[in-house]
Formats: structure tokens, C-alpha cells, sequence
């Protein structure tokens, strides 16, 4: 399972360039120093002729998939809650064995997968660098733009 924002930028910009984007910044952290001009250049190349439709496409999923890395973290709270809530009250309950031991082991299953999401996403660092540089172009262009039909 992968973060929101590395799904996001493989599907705009192709699995090779994420691959390309998240290499470039593991190697510019190494050296304690995030400089992000080889990635700018490279996404503002790519994205620079597009017309301004789907620039702004790009810009609302941008929006939405930080909207959704946002609610992944704060519903996980909620989520262990009720996941602690749920265990308390099937254990209460005189419920066949069985059935409470199957019950529990597919909540903390399930309960599982939702931390492995949080973390992932939680913990993303290099991919929301890469997010950053990509709306900081997607603005750019968009900026630019704006510009260019207002001296028209």
C-alpha cells in the first residue's frame, strides 16, 4: 500500500518519474540539504504546454489528495477508539467463545490495515517534498497564466 501522495504523482506524472522524483530527494536529504530545482524543472518542463483545463484538473485532485492525507490522520484516532470500544463490548457481551475469538482477531485485522494506512501516510516525508514542488508548479502555471490574459 502506498501513500496518497506517491499514488497521486504516479498517475500525473508516471511511475518512472516518482521513482526518478523520490531518488533525487533521498539522495539531496542524505546530504542534510533539500534542494528541489532538478525536480521543479523537470515537472515544470513536463507540465508547461498544458492547456489550462487540465491544469486545473490536476490542481483539484491535488487538492482532494491532501484533503484525504489529512482526514487519514485525523480519523485514525477515532478509528482506535472505536476499535478498543468494539473489543470492550464483544468481550462484555456472553457471546460464544468462538464467535468472540473470530470476531476479535477480524477487527484487529481490519484495525490493522487502517494503522498501516495511517503510517504510511503519516510518515511520507520524501513524497510530500515531491508534492510540494509539484503544487508549487502547478501554482506557477497557473499564475503565469492569469498573467499572461491580463496583458492580453
Amino acid at each position: 500500500m502506498a501513500s496518497v501522495f506517491k499514488k497521486l504523482i504516479s498517475k500525473e506524472l508516471g511511475e518512472n518519474n516518482y521513482n526518478k522524483y523520490f531518488f533525487v530527494c533521498q539522495k539531496s536529504l542524505q546530504n542534510r540539504v533539500f534542494d528541489s530545482r532538478e525536480i521543479y524543472n523537470d515537472i515544470y518542463e513536463r507540465l508547461k504546454n498544458k492547456d489550462r483545463k487540465s491544469i486545473k484538473k490536476m490542481q483539484e485532485r491535488l487538492n482532494d489528495t491532501m484533503c484525504l492525507a489529512v482526514r487519514i490522520c485525523r480519523t485514525y484516532f477515532f478509528s482506535f477508539i472505536f476499535y478498543l470500544g468494539a473489543i470492550f463490548f464483544i468481550i462484555t457481551k456472553d457471546i460464544n467463545l468462538l464467535i468472540t475469538i473470530f470476531s476479535i482477531i477480524l477487527m484487529t485485522l481490519s484495525f490493522l490495515v487502517k494503522t498501516y494506512q495511517f503510517l504510511v501516510n503519516k510518515y511520507c516525508f520524501i513524497d510530500a517534498q515531491i508534492v510540494l514542488v509539484y503544487k508549487t508548479v502547478l501554482d506557477k502555471i497557473i499564475l503565469l497564466g492569469d498573467r499572461e490574459k491580463t496583458s492580453d
